[in-house]
């Protein structure tokens, strides 16, 4: 049957951790990222969604696997792309990301036709990053976050992570917690979300995360963290 769908294009950044501590989750979550991307381009097709994808893995370092390919024409993510070392580069990692997606996209979006996603996973916190500060950080999110047509949100196992990322002014209903040896569940969660999205045509630009029990969060983190 054909698709009557009209055509429309996500422009989807994938930002994710592999820095040290991800060691013991790291096949899992990189099953899962591979899986999700066999997922997308099967949802893409049957929702007329061109989805060129971006994907960014870091610790330390910024490595891009992948800058704005087609879903159908990616290949398997590696061992030896995706792997476990180093310290967690989170404002550096976000932040390039979503300079790349300003970049590609200047202008007003209109969200029927063309959309920005950028979903970020990390177990970690902030401890590396050279180029953005915290106040940096805070300013480039604070441009972007609420762009009709750009979804930016995260997926995080560290509590000290998410107070960063409160500290940068980041919208609580695009940040969602999950306990330390939930990793490969972060990444599945979010692969679902993304999937179901394309596939069912919703606007993610309007999207909120429904808030969750985490077992280790008995309080909320404290926002008195400092900013790199």
């Amino acid at each position: 049957m054909e698709n009557t769908l009209p055509p429309k294009t996500l422009h989807y950044y994938l930002v994710a951790d592999r820095s040290g501590s991800m060691s013991d989750q790291i096949e899992e979550v990189r099953d899962e990222i591979n899986k999700h991307l066999v997922e997308l381009a099967s949802d893409s097709k049957e929702s007329n969604t061109h989805v060129r994808l971006h994907l960014l893995v870091f610790n330390s370092q910024l490595d891009w696997i992948f800058t704005g390919q087609s879903i159908d024409q990616v290949m398997p993510l590696t061992p030896q792309q995706y792997y476990a070392k180093g310290k967690t580069a989170l404002f550096d990692a976000a932040g390039q990301a979503i300079e790349w997606a300003s970049n590609s996209c200047p202008n007003q979006l209109d969200p029927e036709k063309e959309e920005v996603v950028i979903m970020i996973f990390s177990d970690g916190q902030e401890n590396s990053s050279r180029k953005f500060n915290g106040e940096q950080f805070t300013q480039l999110v604070e441009r972007h976050q609420d762009r009709i047509g750009w979804t930016i949100a995260f997926s995080g196992c560290d509590l000290r992570g998410l107070s960063q990322l409160r500290n940068a002014k980041w919208r609580d209903d695009r940040m969602l917690s999950y306990s330390i040896d939930e990793k490969s569940a972060a990444m599945r969660d979010l692969a679902y979300t993304v999937s179901e999205r394309t596939k069912k045509r919703e606007s993610f630009y309007r999207m909120a995360y429904e808030k969750r029990d985490v077992p280790h969060d008995s309080k909320k983190p404290g926002d008195d963290l400092d900013k790199k």
